[in-house]
């Protein structure tokens, strides 16, 4: 679903770091970076890096990601 570039940087916004942080270690430009996160995030249905990290979570974990029942359960859906 994702690019492998923006697989990169979704990567990197689960480990924490910040827009510019993100730019500079990938030797992208920031307005590069924000387009790639907003294509993410529409991509995956999510609106701000903690979805998108527990997006991340679940697809590790081999789990169908839902937004609704993560704001319904929080930690607990993602701790099944």
């Amino acid at each position: 679903m994702l690019s492998r570039a923006e697989r990169e940087v979704a990567l990197m916004l689960c480990k924490g770091y910040i827009d510019k942080e993100v730019a500079n270690r990938l030797c992208r430009s920031y307005h590069t970076v924000r387009t790639q996160k907003k294509a993410i995030y529409a991509k995956l249905g999510v609106s701000k890096d903690t979805e998108l990290l527990a997006y991340m979570i679940c697809e590790r974990k081999g789990i169908d990601f839902s937004l609704q029942e993560l704001r319904t359960k929080g930690i607990e859906y993602l701790t099944k």
